[in-house]
């Protein structure tokens, strides 16, 4: 089994595919004039200096920052903190570099996809929010079947990506820093993870809120801690990094196709830049235009995996505890190269990687609800989570290569028909312009939107 889904990994996520991912970032990043550089002070002010100021919400809806702080719920944490080290374990430090490339291209993608998924957004006849890549693919390509297919691969996919490999890096971060049993773990994840998405997303959202930022303070603290111990050889893993990035055949034996192969599938893992699922709770957010939850959408890329997979990457190459023919995977790898902080590394690692992969679990299944209920109307929803909270138990004892290879696999074919859209649709997406003060079409309808 591990072998047949490998090789199906192997065809989805080959050259085609990267070349897809890395063309349609390259196209909206020329096509904006490179915002990510000339619309700094704007993603400034939109961002973060509106964190300084209140934002409304109705009881349903959620705020920008909710919004914000949902979807890096579901890819920070697992995505960072064991997403980078199953990249550096299967395609050697390279792949750290064209993680980097694929991030600059990707906040571009992420920026497109959710000016869409809000310029195509509305109430349905049960007065909620319909909106997302569902929308865009249905009315604007004008493809209902295409969009059915997608709606189940991300369904499929909130399964891989969103549940079971979550569920998996938790039990196993807890079991590695605090002895935990697996069996005891997935009881309670089980458990808890039913209180929270029984809420919906106003729960999954305030949740967010809270967990991420503390959590994120706290990780930036334990990784510059190990980074300062071993500031020696930061320069020299740098070097390292894009030396292996461009070797035919690099020293560890993972060669610049493997490099690549693996840098940018876990970038699109770490981001979800690309898959249109970071769009699905972008589309639920009050008081807001396509250009303001494009740029936000931006800065989840750039904080995600540009910021905070670099500082991972680091952290793992400069402690030593990666090498070529090791045994240590994914969050044990992450685990131990915080060992030179003692108890408090590991342990506090450990822990940080629970924390987040709960936090993904419970953001990821409202992608899965909103597949669920777009895919058999809201009947299906209960349902969906009773699957859901099953899969999530049982992520938490199977064999971590497999489900990632899964996850993989998801990813990718949820990735085609979303990448489909944004070429089809790229016309229609608009940025800001310095010399234009006045709303844009699209500003207007989403500012109408209410």
């Amino acid at each position: 089994m591990n072998g047949l889904i490998n090789a199906i990994n192997s065809v989805i996520w080959g050259a085609p595919m990267l070349l897809f991912f890395l063309f349609v970032g390259i196209y909206f990043t020329f096509k904006s004039r490179f915002f990510q550089f000339r619309g700094a002070k704007k993603n400034f002010d939109t961002t973060i200096k509106s964190l300084f100021k209140k934002q409304e919400t109705t009881e349903n809806g959620i705020s920008q920052f909710g919004a914000f702080c949902s979807v890096l719920a579901a890819c920070i944490g697992t995505g960072n903190i064991v997403g980078v080290a199953t990249a550096i374990y299967s395609g050697g430090p390279g792949s750290v570099f064209w993680m980097f490339i694929s991030s600059f291209f990707s906040m571009m993608t992420a920026y497109s996809e959710n000016y869409l998924g809000i310029k195509y957004r509305f109430r349905n006849k049960y007065g909620k929010i319909s909106g997302g890549a569902f929308q865009y693919i249905e009315k604007g390509v004008k493809m209902k079947g295409l969009s059915k297919v997608y709606a189940v691969f991300c369904l499929l996919s909130t399964f891989g990506m969103g549940n079971m490999a979550q569920a998996n890096s938790l039990s196993t971060s807890l079991e590695t820093g605090f002895k935990i049993p697996t069996f005891l773990t997935a009881v309670l994840v089980a458990i808890t993870c039913f209180i929270i998405i029984r809420k919906g997303v106003k729960g999954i959202s305030n949740l967010s809120e809270l967990l991420v930022p503390v959590m994120t303070i706290s990780y930036l603290v334990l990784s510059f801690g190990v980074l300062f111990i071993f500031r020696d050889r930061i320069i020299p893993m740098i070097i390292l990094i894009f030396k292996e990035a461009f070797s035919l055949k690099a020293l560890s034996g993972f060669g610049i196709f493997k490099a690549m192969r693996y840098g940018v599938s876990r970038g699109v893992f770490s981001n979800e830049a690309g898959l249109g699922s970071s769009t699905i709770i972008h589309s639920e957010t009050e008081n807001t235009t396509p250009e303001t939850q494009g740029i936000w959408g931006m800065f989840e890329v750039f904080c995600d995996t540009t910021l905070l997979c670099t500082i991972m990457a680091l952290v793992i190459l400069v402690s030593g505890s990666f090498t070529p023919d090791g045994q240590l995977f994914g969050a044990e790898l992450s685990i131990a190269s915080y060992g030179i902080l003692g108890s408090l590394g590991k342990k506090g690692i450990a822990l940080l990687t629970a924390l987040f992969s709960f936090a993904s679990l419970t953001s990821c299944s409202f992608y899965g609800e909103k597949s669920a209920e777009y895919l058999f109307t809201m009947r299906a929803i209960k349902p969906y989570k009773f699957i859901y909270l099953i899969l999530a138990f049982l992520g938490c004892i199977i064999s971590p290569q497999i489900i990632w290879s899964i996850a993989d696999i998801f990813n990718g074919l949820m990735a085609v028909p979303n990448l489909f859209a944004l070429v089809i649709l790229r016309k229609e997406v608009e940025f800001p312009n310095k010399k234009r003060n006045a709303l844009s079409h699209s500003d207007k309808a989403g500012k109408l939107f209410h």
